[in-house]
């Protein structure tokens, strides 16, 4: 089963091999911040369970916070078609591809949002911490 941290770091090594000298900032957006500098965060928009799978719909939120709040433009636009390139069809998470349903990009107050929706199906009965995937039943014979 793919995690959340496993979802982030997948996301974020991908900007980070694009922009390699842009800092991924960790902490809240809010209080005081380097620029440029990138913020990802995911929000989980409906999870279901199913007998055999869990179906997981989220969005990845990328904001960018160019090196200037006064010119700008040049540097959002290029960041948005870097983004809009590096994250147009799908991302590799561990073993597996995640196709990306829709993605939009906007500049809003001064700040590029890069949002992208993707929903994946997964396995309850694989756990990623034991190393290997579990084989599920079969067969059960049972006599009374």
């Amino acid at each position: 089963m793919l995690t959340r941290a496993q979802l982030n770091k997948a996301i974020n090594d991908k900007i980070k091999a694009e922009f390699p000298t842009i800092p991924i900032q960790s902490s809240d957006v809010e209080e005081g911040f380097s620029r440029p500098s990138f913020f990802v965060s995911l929000e989980t928009n409906r999870g279901e369970g199913f007998q055999f799978s869990n179906l997981r719909d989220m969005t990845c939120r990328i904001l960018f916070f160019p090196t200037s709040r006064y010119q700008y433009m040049e540097e959002a636009y290029d960041v948005m078609d870097r983004l809009e390139k590096l994250f147009g069809l799908s991302f590799t998470v561990e073993d597996r591809t995640i196709t990306i349903d829709s993605a939009t990009a906007d500049v809003i107050d001064k700040v590029v949002h890069f949002d992208f929706d993707f929903s994946y199906y997964d396995d309850p009965a694989i756990d990623p911490d034991a190393g290997t995937n579990q084989e599920k039943m079969q067969e059960l014979n049972f006599r009374e």
